[in-house]
């Protein structure tokens, strides 16, 4: 490991007063620090205004990425945002600091350990930083584990946003499971059957041992809807591969690799793949009904801890010419690859699928729903992975979404999207994407008067990234706005509608843009002399803005969709949105969170849960102080600011989940201005307050000037 992790005395064992090669930092006293057994070091702080951190000076390559993570638990109290426990990073010349230093949000309870996960990438001529760790503002103890920095290639992890996955109902499920059975030696002591549990129910999910000896339980026996047979051998009474298919032939089978390569008698050949630099991640190769929301060629994490500390590992098959004609034999198609640092453990098949009658064979590892979680939660897309395998999952307009890393990037695709849509229109300077800073998107072209007078359309203005690393608004802006333009066979079913009565307009990325990786946003626009772009001059056939809408994220668990006053405008999204939001819900999501409402920086309130959000409305005039906003309301024109979550390390993980959640809220809150525009996107009907049943991918599209609308504004006003 010491090879690896280039700080010297990553765990502060070393030292016989003191940790070895750290640098004791404590301003304004009150903070004090202990050993804490053989290996990590205790924190404590008993004043709540001030800092305390072990540093240590790092040499780094320039342009070179790195995995920066400390383990650690906390017990913490903060009176401001940013206090709690922190990594820091600092650029050094000549040992002095050059520009503002990176840190994460600070945690301040953590009762398991957890891993501080951050990845950073060295600015050119900067050949040294200072890394540290510690607590700030905050009172209560901090134990610190190992802290790790590692030099990684670059992320593996990889997402296609030009690309627009089909929706759920694109592809049929043979079964939505509805009972669940865990076979293993373990019984119920595994953690899958204890997380199946909170999403199923306890009485739905049955843990039994796969027994040996004269009396084997034998799942033949077992009525689920779906079973898993996640040990390294198979349950005795399962002798054959043709015993397992048909065992799969009335229900959904997950198998693990090692028990399915002792029933292949050695055609599937299993290596395990153990590395440090970076977690092993899985690529997309097959869509089918247990992928929604990823494109093909997809590549997120998906790995288990290893014997080393801070290692990753995963099993694979060998990819042989045996092999690849035992699955063009037997019917298995290969769904996920491997993604490691290295070719020959790269595209080797890590997860295959077999369709049957009523169900599915899958030979997947679910180690990794087991694996200890860090800050940026990656847990979350096995478990989404592992749930849309059996038919439960329904992920709306949502798409799996991994920042572009440079400005120029996401202009380029923004653009590029533009050329594959007509409809998509952008609006920007005439000069490489390097140099553009400002972009404008109208859907549709301009109106044609054919000689007569032409009265322009109201326009709604919809304004996404008004900071730096709020990829949450920028992403579930552009989800929705993708969607509007999406061709045949699953185009939008109302966006001839609202073009008939609106003009819509979006600006991507107002602030100028940045990645998070794991560091509070507030941290990332390190050159002061870079401010935010000036608005874009908005000239859309001198129409006025009927409705400006922005779209941001804030580090707390809620939504919220706030008016700069109290008016008929209000009472009636106040009276509908709440109501639409859980009618026409942004598919479904269970994740390891906060409860609504809570803030992230508390993992004690983080559990396996469905999440749902109650859309709250709100009067708060001190958010609309920008020209724009007191110059949309004095033409006669709404303000409204939608309020998404946003943890500043988890979005990648989240980004299926909440890029439908904005993508939704944004459907629904422009329907308003129509009357009422939602869409079905579960695999039931809706009977939504008095109007007919929505099928499953219907509309409900209904005019402000319909009766039953009128009848609630009379009731409302």
């Amino acid at each position: 490991m010491s090879k690896i992790n280039k700080l010297a005395n990553s765990d502060f064992s070393l030292g016989k007063y003191a940790p070895r090669n750290w640098i004791w930092t404590g301003k304004r006293g009150g903070a004090r620090w202990r050993r804490y057994g053989a290996e990590g070091i205790t924190l404590e702080s008993n004043k709540a205004e001030g800092s305390a951190y072990w540093s240590q000076v790092v040499v780094c390559k320039p342009g070179e990425f790195y995995r920066i993570e400390a383990t650690t638990t906390c017990e913490l109290d903060a009176q401001s945002d940013t206090g709690g426990l922190v990594l820091r990073v600092e650029a050094l010349v000549n040992g002095r600091r050059r520009g503002e230093p990176c840190t994460t949000p600070g945690l301040r309870y953590a009762d398991e350990p957890i891993a501080i996960r951050t990845y950073f990438k060295a600015p050119q001529y900067i050949r040294r930083v200072r890394v540290s760790v510690g607590v700030v503002d905050a009172v209560g103890t901090a134990w610190i584990g190992q802290v790790r920095v590692i030099a990684i290639l670059e992320p593996d992890e990889m997402s296609h946003v030009l690309a627009v996955p089909p929706p759920t109902s694109a592809y049929a499920r043979p079964k939505a499971a509805r009972t669940v059975c865990v076979c293993s030696d373990q019984g119920g002591d595994r953690p899958p059957t204890r997380l199946l549990s909170a999403f199923f129910g306890e009485s739905k999910v049955h843990a039994i041992r796969a027994g040996s000896g004269s009396d084997p339980i034998r799942p033949l026996s077992v009525e689920s809807d779906a079973l898993f047979l996640p040990d390294p051998l198979p349950p005795p009474s399962i002798r054959s591969l043709e015993q397992l298919v048909d065992l799969a032939s009335e229900r959904i089978v997950v198998v693990s690799l090692p028990a399915f390569a002792k029933l292949t008698r050695g055609v599937a050949t299993l290596r395990r793949v153990e590395q440090l630099d970076d977690p092993i991640h899985a690529k997309v190769t097959y869509a089918n009904y247990a992928t929604p929301g990823f494109a093909l060629n997809d590549t997120f994490a998906y790995a288990w801890q290893g014997r080393t500390v801070g290692s990753f590992v995963q099993n694979q098959f060998r990819r042989t010419e045996g092999l690849k004609n035992f699955c063009c034999k037997h019917g298995f198609e290969t769904m996920l690859v491997s993604m490691c640092e290295k070719d020959v453990t790269s595209n080797r098949p890590i997860c295959l699928y077999k369709p049957t009658a009523k169900g599915g064979l899958f030979v997947l590892d679910i180690e990794p729903l087991e694996a200890p979680t860090s800050t940026f939660g990656e847990p979350n897309l096995g478990v989404h992975l592992l749930l849309s395998i059996l038919g439960v999952t329904q992920v709306g307009l949502g798409q799996y979404t991994v920042p572009l890393r440079e400005e120029a990037q996401l202009r380029d695709a923004i653009r590029e999207t533009g050329l594959r849509c007509e409809q998509f229109v952008v609006h920007d300077a005439d000069v490489p994407v390097e140099e553009v800073d400002q972009q404008l998107v109208t859907i549709g072209g301009e109106d044609r008067s054919y000689g007569l007078p032409l009265t322009p359309k109201p326009v709604i203005l919809v304004r996404s990234g008004l900071t730096s690393g709020d990829v949450e608004s920028v992403y579930g802006a552009y989800a929705w706005f993708k969607h509007l333009v999406r061709p045949p066979p699953f185009a939008c079913t109302y966006v001839e509608t609202l073009a008939s009565h609106f003009r819509l307009a979006w600006v991507p990325c107002a602030a100028p843009w940045a990645v998070r990786d794991g560091w509070r946003r507030t941290d990332l626009v390190r050159d002061s002399n870079l401010a935010p772009a000036s608005p874009m001059e908005l000239e859309i056939d001198d129409a006025p803005i009927a409705a400006l809408i922005d779209v941001v994220s804030c580090p707390v668990n809620r939504v919220r969709v706030i008016f700069s006053r109290e008016d008929d405008a209000f009472r009636n999204y106040a009276t509908w949105l709440p109501q639409l939001a859980i009618a026409f819900a942004a598919g479904s999501c269970f994740a390891r969170t906060a409860a609504d409402g809570d803030t992230f920086n508390d993992r004690r309130r983080f559990a396996w849960r469905r999440v749902r959000h109650e859309v709250q409305v709100e009067v708060a005039a001190d958010a609309f102080t920008e020209p724009i906003h007191r110059d949309t309301v004095a033409a006669g024109g709404k303000v409204m600011r939608i309020e998404l979550p946003g943890c500043d390390a988890d979005f990648v993980a989240h980004s299926i989940h909440r890029t439908a959640l904005a993508a939704t809220l944004l459907e629904q809150v422009v329907g308003l201005q129509y009357g009422i525009i939602a869409v079905n996107r579960s695999s039931c009907p809706v009977h939504f307050d008095g109007f007919p049943p929505v099928g499953p991918g219907e509309p409900l599209i209904v005019d402000r000037r319909d009766p039953i609308l009128q009848s609630r504004i009379v009731q409302v006003g």
